[in-house]
């Protein structure tokens, strides 16, 4: 047998390497603990670094918040519209005028080649219009009152005291920058319903809103509600008249009525206008205004119905503007219970008159501004009414003639005292000059008049 001293070296070798390995094996152990510590240190310094970097969706809020309480509001957009001032953040003004009142002694000089013709060439009545466009394109929107309905394209045509004009009016009234009309008159049912019918339906071919006779009692209920071009805000409009000539539609809802003291329907009218206000504002209207059409005629003073009517309709609170046409004269503006009432606007225009009735001649062309914030309930006033005096003639021909001291009319002299005296009728009773003042075009822009 071998003794131990005897044993193979390798043996001992083995056992030697061994004991290494025992004792190296904590040390590895220990070294790959440290290794780890290490890597977890640097992908925890990682981490915090990008959360110290990029806060949190809660801290981009909360950030976001106080930024915006504290930095500059967000600018507001005002729509000042086409009049000289604006003195909110929205305005709206208005061009009104009186009756488009035409009979055969006007209409003849307008004549084209063939009166029968159907094509729109049977008369041509943009000259006599188009003086107009000056003051139209400094409002937001022009309403026009048709006083009458029109006939057929190539007649028959009808003057006093039935009537049925050319419908090549309409042609005109679009042509010039109308983009409403009202036409509840004492002569709305002259063609009866077919006449209603006709003339809605041209008004609405030429993209002219309008109010007043109705072809279906649907569309009488509906409100007129109008957008400012500008966008300042919108218009609702509302108009009845106080007499029909005596004559009976099929049906009571077929014209705007606002019938005389005593009459039964009397408070009934009353309450649909004020009904139809209250809807027009329902449905987005900013300022209402209210189309009155009288039939005293020749007045240089409000009638009896026309006071007690328009005071009535000021009263309910509805309406930020009446305006009249129907007596073929210039009446006084006054301010009654906070609303503006234009009484009479005279004739846009019409044939001339013999002396004794020569108000009948001349006109009043009104622009109403309202100032507001759009879609603010209570927030809009009337803060202008600027006024000029008009002649249904330019020298020796058929024109809508501003009596503008830098246009001539008639003659100079004869022009200062119409305009003189129309002054004297509108400050009749006490309007405020600061509000209601004489339109200076001229200040305005560097257009031509006339």
């Amino acid at each position: 047998m071998m003794n131990r001293r005897s044993r193979p070296q390798h043996t001992d070798s083995r056992r030697r390497n061994r004991g290494y390995l025992q004792v190296g094996k904590p040390m590895l152990w220990v070294l790959a603990a440290l290794l780890a510590v290490l890597a977890i240190w640097m992908i925890s310094s990682r981490i915090m670094d990008s959360m110290t970097s990029a806060p949190r969706a809660s801290e981009v809020i909360a950030h976001d918040a106080i930024t915006r309480q504290s930095g500059a509001p967000e600018p507001v957009t005002s729509h000042h519209g086409n009049a000289p001032d604006c003195p909110d953040q929205d305005c709206i003004s208005i061009l009104v005028n009186g009756d488009l009142l035409f009979h055969p002694t006007l209409w003849q000089h307008f004549e084209g080649p063939s009166t029968a013709a159907q094509d729109g060439s049977a008369f041509d009545f943009t000259p006599l219009l188009s003086p107009m466009a000056d003051y139209i394109n400094a409002s937001d929107l022009a309403i026009c009152e048709f006083e009458t309905p029109i006939a057929p394209r190539g007649g028959p045509y009808a003057g006093y005291p039935i009537f049925a004009i050319p419908p090549e009016v309409v042609d005109a009234v679009a042509k010039v920058g109308y983009k409403a009309c009202t036409h509840a008159t004492n002569h709305s049912w002259d063609q009866g319903a077919e006449g209603i019918v006709r003339l809605n339906d041209e008004l609405s071919s030429h993209g002219i809103a309008h109010t007043g006779s109705y072809a279906s009692e649907t569309d009488s209920e509906k409100p007129l509600v109008i957008d400012s071009p500008s966008g300042g805000g919108r218009i609702g409009l509302v108009t009845g008249t106080v007499s029909l000539n005596a004559m009976v539609p099929d049906f009571d809802w077929r014209v705007d009525r606002l019938r005389d003291f005593g009459d039964s329907q009397h408070q009934t009218d009353i309450d649909r206008a004020v009904a139809k206000a209250k809807k027009a504002r329902s449905e987005g209207a900013d300022v209402v205004a209210m189309a009155m059409h009288s039939v005293q005629e020749y007045l240089d003073d409000a009638d009896s119905w026309q006071r007690a009517e328009a005071h009535a309709l000021a009263d309910t609170g509805q309406f930020d503007v009446i305006y009249g046409a129907g007596c073929h004269c210039a009446q006084p503006i006054e301010q009654y219970n906070g609303t503006w009432i234009i009484y009479g606007l005279g004739n846009a225009v019409t044939v001339s008159a013999p002396s004794e009735r020569i108000v009948n001649n001349q006109g009043v062309t009104a622009r109403i501004q309202f100032a507001g914030k759009r879609g603010a309930a209570g927030s809009w006033k009337v803060n202008r009414i600027d006024w000029i005096a008009t002649s249904n003639i330019k020298g020796n021909q058929y024109q809508w003639c501003p009596l503008s001291p830098l246009n001539t009319c008639t003659n100079p002299a004869q022009d200062q005292l119409i305009r003189q005296r129309i002054s004297n009728v509108i400050y009749a009773m006490g309007a405020d000059d600061g509000v209601v003042k004489a339109w200076d075009l001229s200040a305005e822009s560097t257009q031509p008049q006339g």
